[in-house]
């Protein structure tokens, strides 16, 4: 996908960095085979000391972050003559904003940010993303679709009124009520806690306000009293929505208003119908699955791009 993205844009200057370790040869957890990162020159690219060593192409750095990893400090540099490149990039998201900002300051036209699932909180360091759906999350398509479906929805959830924007300054979770005023509960995180933390959200609250993570517990303890408490739910973003997707499902199916501060931007889905571990979809029944759960645009790189 990255690689599709790079090849796009031909007249771009393209900065490019990664949450983790992209363009080796093998995988490192898998050691299955991977894409390589190829860059023309001209492009920047924010990556590991290390990393940059073991790149084919030839770059001049041109600035340097601070920012440490197992790897060495991450360096962005300028790509003179083109080749392979290795990245390995920051892994907190206040690194990628940082790495992003030196990029776009270093003369990027556009900034590809290569991400993982699992770590999908990076993607709050970007304007926008794409979602990748392949056969590998499983060998069973309807699986992989509906869970792709949950990740959608969840992607999708609506920003909140400009009036209520002063909350990111609040620490501590508070309840809303129908006028948007804030009040705040005790200092408490809902990790670990969701039965004293729904226990000090009064009657009268129309928005219960979590500033971090909601887990499935949380998740559960919310269906457990749907029949005590109707309140809408505020959090920071989609990404704070961090639980299994049967807890997910259990909590879209109360039907709660589910509110995001930094709403995301999704450009498209990427479909990938093969899986390195040897079985594979059909491509136009995949697509046409998806089509179920989505209105975006669906892609398959392997395919639709020339």
């Amino acid at each position: 996908m990255l690689n599709a993205l790079i090849t796009a844009h031909p007249k771009a200057r393209l900065g490019v960095s990664s949450i983790g370790l992209d363009g080796e040869e093998l995988d490192t957890v898998s050691r299955l085979p991977k894409p390589r990162v190829f860059l023309p020159a001209g492009s920047l690219l924010a990556t590991a000391e290390d990393c940059l060593a073991q790149s084919e192409a030839r770059a001049r750095v041109a600035a340097r972050t601070g920012i440490r990893t197992g790897l060495g400090e991450i360096l962005v540099a300028s790509v003179t003559r083109p080749g392979n490149c290795l990245l390995g990039g920051p892994s907190t998201v206040e690194g990628m904003a940082t790495v992003r900002d030196s990029l776009l300051r270093l003369g990027a036209d556009k900034v590809f940010i290569d991400g993982a699932f699992s770590r999908q909180s990076h993607a709050a360091a970007a304007q926008a993303m794409v979602y990748v759906v392949g056969a590998h999350a499983s060998p069973v398509q309807s699986r992989v679709v509906a869970s792709a479906g949950l990740a959608l929805r969840r992607f999708a959830l609506p920003g909140v009124p400009d009036a209520w924007q002063p909350l990111p300054a609040q620490a501590n979770p508070g309840w809303l009520d129908h006028q948007g005023r804030y009040t705040a509960l005790a200092p408490a995180t809902a990790l670990g806690k969701p039965a004293a933390l729904l226990d000090a959200v009064p009657a009268g609250a129309c928005w219960l306000y979590l500033p971090g993570a909601v887990d499935t517990a949380l998740a559960d303890a919310l269906v457990a009293r749907r029949s005590e408490q109707a309140f809408g739910l505020i959090v920071q973003s989609a990404l704070s929505l961090v639980m299994s997707d049967a807890a997910l499902g259990r909590l879209f199916r109360l039907g709660r208003d589910i509110r995001v501060l930094r709403p995301l931007t999704l450009a498209f889905v990427a479909l990938n119908p093969y899986s390195p571990a040897g079985h594979r979809f059909d491509s136009a029944a995949f697509r046409q699955a998806m089509r179920a759960v989505t209105d975006l645009p669906l892609i398959n790189v392997a395919e639709d791009v020339n």
